[in-house]
């Protein structure tokens, strides 16, 4: 199964006093992987695809296994979990410097319309079908 690799170097804004990564900046990083996935693995950058389709999460967790401390040059590793009719679920790993896994975790987003005063409504809608096939095609890699 294919996976993206999207590299972080840990910011002293990211940290907390102590130096290691604050825990909530790791969904940032998922988020940061999954839009740079969009334009460089799937051909649609994320800031054209929200103009007819948005991708918000409905659910995420983290499990931390060893933190990231000011300074790591890390990676954060997107794979697909399932595509669902019209939901993603995004599975990813983030690795420190030597390769070894420092937290896991997943998002589950959901496609919604964002022309035309749809998004003031939030319905699910089917995924598009360029970006589904696209996101198989990534799947199956």
């Amino acid at each position: 199964m294919s996976a993206f690799r999207f590299p972080i170097d840990v910011r002293f804004g990211a940290c907390d006093p102590v130096g290691i990564v604050y825990f909530p900046r790791y969904f940032d990083w998922f988020h940061q992987a999954m839009e740079a996935w969009f334009g460089d693995e799937l051909g649609v950058p994320y800031h054209e695809i929200l103009r007819t389709h948005g991708f918000p999460a409905v659910h995420t967790e983290c499990d931390y296994q060893r933190p990231c401390a000011f300074g790591d040059q890390v990676v954060v590793e997107l794979r697909i979990g399932s595509i669902g009719r019209t939901s993603v679920r995004l599975d990813y790993r983030v690795l420190g410097p030597e390769g070894d896994v420092r937290a896991t975790g997943h998002t589950v987003v959901v496609c919604f319309e964002t022309q035309h005063g749809a998004a003031a409504e939030m319905r699910a809608v089917a995924l598009p079908a360029g970006v589904r096939a696209s996101m198989e095609r990534f799947a199956q890699e």
